[in-house]
């Protein structure tokens, strides 16, 4: 039952959160279908392992994935799509924790805590960077391979 109620509260969350940057109405539940789903994968993941960094790796790329994927659908920017998808795993909690040992001098939760932003930051980081480039590169591939094909035609016509 947590479960169902985290994944609402992300998608609920990530619509207001879409509502207050001017997102268009028409794109506000696939914002929020987006980041429930990115939840509900991080979630997934967790199930199945404890390491925090392939946890965000994980979540992060499905979410590059979904808002590739609705970007192209929507004619829309893929920013639109991804930074509400994302939103659920912004260490935010873990960074406040992390400057508050600091500034009280609690070195071992400091640690802890410092080491729970970097991992889900970078793992962030990652899940978008891999997805983006093989989309890029995809990209680039099929326009190449259009290419050939014309020419391939063109030389058949001549």
């Amino acid at each position: 039952m947590t479960l169902f109620i985290q994944v609402c509260a992300a998608f609920i969350g990530c619509i207001a959160f879409s509502i207050v940057y001017k997102a268009k109405t028409s794109r506000l539940l696939f914002c929020g279908l987006g980041a429930a789903l990115t939840w509900l994968v991080f979630a997934l993941i967790d199930y199945k392992t404890d390491n925090l960094l392939f946890m965000a790796i994980g979540a992060a790329a499905f979410a590059t994935i979904f808002a590739e994927t609705f970007a192209r659908i929507t004619k829309a920017p893929t920013t639109i799509y991804l930074i509400p998808c994302i939103l659920p795993l912004v260490p935010g909690g873990s960074l406040y924790y992390t400057t508050r040992a600091l500034v009280n001098g609690q070195e071992e939760e400091f640690s802890m805590y410092g080491q729970r932003t970097i991992y889900m930051s970078l793992g962030i980081s990652v899940g978008i960077i891999v997805v983006s480039i093989s989309v890029f590169y995809f990209k680039q591939w099929r326009a190449y391979q259009k290419e050939i094909l014309l020419r391939k035609r063109k030389k058949e016509t001549n």
